[in-house]
């Protein structure tokens, strides 16, 4: 597997999770919310903050029906859109600013070109793809022509339609890209995760790291994905769940909810460890006491031929292993040895 460095983070490590607080646009379309939200990231322990960035007039017509369920009826995704695009490039510029004088890694999704042109002007690390737009392949040239990391998220996509989309960032010499397992429905029930796509991205696509954008409530199901090979999670945020203008707020976590799930990733990682097993140091203790050994049931003078009415099996395990019980039948003793006590080779005469 590749890795793919963002900022000073390698992703794709085995011993760590890399974790993006999705901010999306839980600004609000207010410069002061957007600040809270990195300060509330610091808190939560993410690794990023991602925002997204889009004019509600290239991203919709204004009869385009919503494919969420928020309770609210009679408005369009225009309607919706429009109310969260007001913040204007200086200021994202200050965005941006605030980010790196806080050391935290902050970068955007795209949603036309002239915000891919916004974002690298602004120096992002990196550029997410929105899974809706994992098809609009003219966008995802342009953004994999600026040679930074690529984020791809693959809800509602089959496997050709991502060979497409990996296919166009590749052919512009782009191989530093992360494939994020996601389900495009607001929240995903957890019978509809279907982690398991997780090892078929893996298998598929072994060059590139995989992840998982969670839309599911709480933090269970993305630990969850760790254990089928998620090296980066992505995850709703807020700094205040009780906000509306934006309708993710209720979906997001909050920052001690998210640094609560880091926690989690960490030791769902950790815990993973190999595919095969090797030796641990917690275990030696229990190797040699609690496994068995070949012992006497009697006092067995020096000469005497080993019978098997002297031996039993016991603990500990510090003796001759159990599976050798009938090679040491008939083979004389060449020390005494106590009755009620581990059997060891050098206690054996092996000579023929």
């Amino acid at each position: 597997m590749n890795k793919v460095k963002i900022a000073d983070k390698l992703i794709g490590d085995e011993e760590s999770v890399y974790t993006i607080a999705e901010a999306g646009a839980n600004h609000d379309s207010e410069l002061e919310k957007a600040f809270k939200l990195i300060d509330a990231a610091i808190e939560g322990e993410a690794d990023a903050i991602k925002f997204q960035t889009y004019s509600a007039s290239k991203l919709t017509t204004r009869t385009a029906k919503k494919y969420w369920e928020d309770g609210i009826s009679g408005e369009t995704q225009y309607d919706v859109f429009e109310k969260l695009d007001k913040l204007t490039s200086s200021d994202w510029k200050e965005i941006f600013e605030y980010a790196k004088e806080k050391k935290m890694t902050c970068f955007s999704t795209p949603f036309d070109y002239q915000s891919v042109d916004l974002l690298y002007s602004l120096d992002v690390p990196a550029f997410k793809i929105a899974s809706a737009d994992i098809t609009h392949l003219p966008l995802i040239k342009k953004i994999a022509k600026k040679k930074l990391p690529v984020i791809l998220s693959t809800g509602m996509a089959s496997l050709n339609e991502i060979d497409e989309a990996v296919g166009v960032i590749e052919d512009e010499g782009n191989n530093d890209i992360i494939i994020m397992h996601c389900i495009t429905s607001y929240p995903t029930k957890p019978e509809d995760a279907n982690l398991q796509l997780i090892q078929v991205l893996k298998e598929h696509y072994p060059n590139c790291v995989i992840g998982y954008s969670d839309h599911t409530l709480g933090t269970d199901i993305p630990v969850y994905s760790t254990f089928y090979g998620a090296c980066c999670i992505e995850k709703h945020f807020t700094f205040d769940q009780t906000l509306k203008t934006s309708r993710d707020h209720r979906l997001s976590l909050g920052p001690q909810e998210f640094r609560e799930m880091v926690k989690k990733l960490n030791l769902a990682k950790v815990s993973r460890g190999l595919s095969k097993r090797i030796e641990f140091d917690s275990e030696k203790e229990a190797v040699k006491y609690a496994r068995r050994s070949v012992v006497t049931t009697c006092k067995i003078p020096s000469g005497i031929v080993i019978t098997s009415e002297m031996l039993d099996v016991k603990r500990p395990g510090t003796g001759i292993e159990p599976k050798n019980f009938e090679k040491i039948i008939g083979v004389k003793v060449k020390r005494d040895i106590d009755e009620d006590v581990p059997i060891m080779w050098e206690d054996l005469d092996l000579q023929k």
